[in-house]
């Protein structure tokens, strides 16, 4: 491992992080886990699922200011209710996958990021404004549960299951749906975080400070660089229409998931 290259490849890779989270309302875990496995020497997928997720949580949490500020409603009451069962839902999937091996993880992400992939390309999400929106609390709380059953998983925020579900619901609108998904990755992320903190470690990596399946090192590398990156994605998500950002989105997501095929196959 080259520190010449490497650090400043994480800085850039946080950059991307921090667009991805402004603009689509994604956690970033899509690019982070992927990139993990490729250019850090000794990474495992569930090491890359539980280091992605701790990222995602400081990633999220600046987001959530930088999103909400000059709303007066910054939505806390479906916030709190999409974590109640988004929490449960995180801790369940980070702990369920330890009882799987490596190439299951790979697979399981791969499969995500191909439906996520279809949904980008094909799906044109309902428009939703301010005086459609209607508070179904139940509804909520499922829809917090199977985000966190996917970010848990495979190590992404779970914006990808938790932003189409919410339009779809009618629960949100679609101006404010991104900074709702990123205020439910901040507690999601934290719970699966956690149940990978609490598993044995893998001492291959050529990396200091891990704990568990976590590996702190690459925290603050990825998390200031996606500093970096969020404005011009709360800018991109502000100004750039849907039709761009989703062909975009795509893109990336197809050149990510052909890399990760080859890994497996």
């Amino acid at each position: 491992m080259n520190p010449l290259f490497f650090y400043p490849g994480m800085l850039f890779l946080g950059v991307g992080v921090g667009l991805m989270s402004g603009a689509l309302g994604l956690g970033g875990g899509i690019l982070m886990v992927p990139a993990f496995l490729e250019f850090v020497p000794g990474m495992d997928p569930h090491t890359a699922k539980g280091t992605s997720l701790l990222i995602i949580v400081f990633v999220a949490a600046a987001n959530v200011w930088r999103l909400n500020e000059g709303h007066v409603d910054w939505q806390w009451r479906l916030a709190v209710q999409l974590s109640f069962g988004s929490v449960a839902g995180g801790y369940i999937g980070g702990w369920v996958t330890q009882f799987f091996d490596d190439r299951a993880v790979t697979w399981i992400f791969i499969v995500l990021l191909g439906l996520v992939g279809i949904r980008t390309f094909f799906i044109e999400p309902p428009r939703v404004v301010e005086d459609q929106v209607r508070p179904r609390d139940t509804l909520a709380i499922l829809i917090g549960f199977a985000m966190g059953i996917a970010s848990g998983l495979t190590g992404v925020g779970g914006g990808a299951v938790l932003v189409p579900l919410a339009l779809i619901a009618g629960i949100t609108s679609n101006e404010r749906v991104v900074a709702l998904s990123n205020m439910v990755m901040v507690p999601t992320c934290l719970a699966g975080a956690f149940a990978h903190m609490i598993q044995e470690p893998n001492l291959q990596i050529d990396l200091p400070f891990a704990v568990g399946k976590v590996n702190l090192a690459l925290v603050p590398l990825v998390f200031l660089g996606a500093q970096a990156g969020s404005p011009v994605g709360k800018w991109i998500n502000d100004h750039l229409k849907l039709k761009v950002r989703r062909v975009v989105m795509g893109l990336v997501l197809i050149l990510i998931t052909a890399r990760l095929l080859t890994r497996v196959l």
